[in-house]
């Protein structure tokens, strides 16, 4: 009687190294991968500055006013995914982190966070928050402007 051949077991093959994108093309539009997103943050600066306003706002209320700028070196950026820089991917990117609304909820969590953190002894309201984005060759800045009426805590925290 023959005896089956024997199969030898499946070895993993080597994996293929691929170049990672900065940005998805949907037809027309185009989106961040959720790999840039995150090496934009890794790569990124935050830069912030804000104070009480000194003068009540419309409402006769007191209020926060802060400006945070978040920088970009996108050669950093392509270096980590393995994407080829050029100004036309840059400027895909630009146009892909304006429409993201994952990046802007980010920076608007950390420049409401920011503000709390630089006035503790009033409670903020609800903020209105400004971004723009814009792209340097190869930096990519995206300011962050916020407004926020400011409640006190106590009555120790009136200067």
């Amino acid at each position: 009687m023959l005896s089956p051949a024997r199969i030898p077991p499946l070895r993993p093959s080597l994996a293929r190294a691929t170049r990672g994108r900065l940005v998805r093309h949907d037809g027309q539009r185009r989106t961040l991968t959720s790999e840039a997103e995150e090496a934009i943050f890794q790569c990124g600066e935050l830069l912030s500055e804000g104070c009480q306003a000194l003068r009540p706002g419309s409402d006769g209320g007191a209020r926060y006013f802060g400006t945070s700028m978040f920088s970009v070196d996108l050669e950093a950026v392509s270096r980590r995914l393995g994407a080829r820089p050029s100004l036309l991917a840059f400027a895909e990117l630009r146009d892909a982190v304006e429409g993201s609304m994952r990046v802007r909820l980010r920076l608007m969590r950390w420049a409401r966070a920011e503000a709390a953190r630089r006035v503790p002894s009033h409670m903020l309201g609800m903020a209105t928050v400004e971004t723009r984005v814009r792209l340097d060759e190869n930096q990519l800045h995206i300011d962050v402007d916020l407004e926020v009426p400011l409640e006190v805590l106590s009555e120790r925290s009136i200067p």
